[in-house]
C-alpha cells in the first residue's frame, strides 16, 4: 500500500501554493536578494583569495613583481577576503531569517 493512501483528507499534503499577494511577492524579492549578495560575496572572496594564495605568490616566485611589492600587495587581499567573508556570514543569516516566507506561501507543507 502506497504512503498516499494512508493519508486522511484532513492531513493531505500538497505543494500548492496559497494566493501570492503583493506583500508575498515583495518578501520573495527580499530572499531572493539575499541569494544575489550570497553570490557576490562568494565571488570576491574566492577571488581576493585566489589573488593573495595563488597569483601574488606565484608572480613573486617567477620575479615577474618584485618580493616587495607582493609584500605590499597581499594585506589588503586578504583584508578583502575578510569583507567578503563577514559579507557572506550577514547574507547567509539574514537569508535564513527570511525563509519563512516560503511556509506562508506553501502552507500546506511540502511533500
Amino acid at each position: 500500500m502506497s504512503p498516499r493512501l494512508l493519508l486522511t483528507e484532513e492531513s493531505d499534503l500538497s505543494t500548492d501554493p496559497t494566493f501570492i499577494n503583493a506583500l508575498d511577492w515583495q518578501r520573495v524579492g527580499g530572499l531572493l536578494l539575499t541569494l544575489w549578495w550570497i553570490l557576490a560575496s562568494v565571488m570576491g572572496l574566492a577571488g581576493s583569495l585566489l589573488l593573495a594564495q595563488g597569483m601574488v605568490p606565484s608572480l613573486a616566485g617567477t620575479r615577474d613583481i618584485p618580493a616587495g611589492a607582493a609584500r605590499m600587495l597581499r594585506p589588503p587581499l586578504y583584508l578583502s577576503a575578510a569583507f567578503f567573508l563577514a559579507l557572506l556570514v550577514f547574507s547567509v543569516v539574514v537569508f535564513v531569517n527570511r525563509l519563512p516566507v516560503l511556509g506562508d506561501i506553501f502552507d500546506k507543507g511540502l511533500v
